[in-house]
């Protein structure tokens, strides 16, 4: 299955890493850190439908696609976990519309949410947040 996207944060200097993921009713947060006990970048979504945590080596046919050097940040088109749970008839928020995929990728981890609006991403070192839009 081919995967479109787009890169909606670009390559770090360094390989981030997924530290921390939280979850509560209202608010799904990811934490990355760019380097070693460095300040997080901080990624919020506050209207998540559903997430998923996997090793990348899980996620091995799309790492031609998607890597680090590539950006860490993607929102996905079509040909990723959406399009996968679709092919189940249970999965119910395939007949919504406004559903987007996104996908953030780390050293070890990668986070796949499901989502009904963009994330909000708040950068440390530059000190500023960011809403991309698709």
């Amino acid at each position: 299955m081919d995967v479109e996207f787009e890169v909606l944060q670009g390559p770090l200097e360094t390989k981030p890493e997924i530290t921390r993921v939280e979850y509560d009713l209202h608010d799904l947060v990811i934490h990355i850190e760019p380097e070693y006990d460095a300040k997080p970048i901080i990624v919020t979504f506050d209207s998540s439908i559903g997430y998923r945590v996997l090793d990348e080596g899980n996620l091995l046919e799309f790492w031609d696609k998607f890597n680090l050097s590539n950006g860490w940040l993607f929102q996905i088109a079509s040909g990723g976990w959406f399009d996968l749970e679709s092919r189940r008839n249970g999965f119910v928020s395939q007949h919504h519309s406004d559903v987007q995929e996104y996908l953030i990728i780390g050293v070890n981890e990668c986070v796949s949410v499901l989502a009904g609006e963009p994330p909000t991403v708040v950068l440390p070192r530059l000190n500023k947040t960011s809403n991309p839009t698709p």
